[in-house]
């Protein structure tokens, strides 16, 4: 199992488009992992790049005015408190991995096409594409 990155899904914004590429990237070596050391250590760099693409990303809204800002913020620190959850379970042992994998794949599969193209949609409205 593993989760592919689209082109559509890209915003056009090139570092958030490439920050969301990583983070497929990210869950993919996740899912691919089979010792503990090794998500461990990958549920550091996904929690660590999430927080900092959310950051990213919540900066570009504010630049365009995005007008769903508040809501999508709380999309993102829904998602984020989720995965702090997880990976705490993480630092004392306990892997859930498939909850890990089922969240981050529904972020993949469902945020970025459909939350993150409101932004796209926003964009292209405000500069007349």
């Amino acid at each position: 199992m593993s989760i592919e990155w689209k082109d559509s899904y890209k915003i056009g914004d090139p570092d958030v488009d490439e920050q969301h590429a990583h983070l497929f990237d990210l869950t993919n070596q996740f899912i691919a992992a089979d010792s503990l050391g090794a998500m461990r250590g990958l549920m550091i760099l996904l929690y660590k790049h999430t927080r900092e693409h959310f950051e990213k990303e919540e900066q570009l809204m504010r630049s365009v005015n995005f007008p769903d800002l508040t809501q999508h913020q709380e999309h993102h620190t829904q998602l984020l408190c989720r995965l702090s959850e997880l990976s705490m379970d993480v630092g004392k042992g306990y892997m859930n991995k498939p909850a890990i994998v089922g969240l981050m794949t529904d972020w993949a599969t469902k945020h970025i096409p459909l939350e993150d193209a409101l932004v796209v949609a926003h964009m292209d409205k405000s500069t007349g594409h």
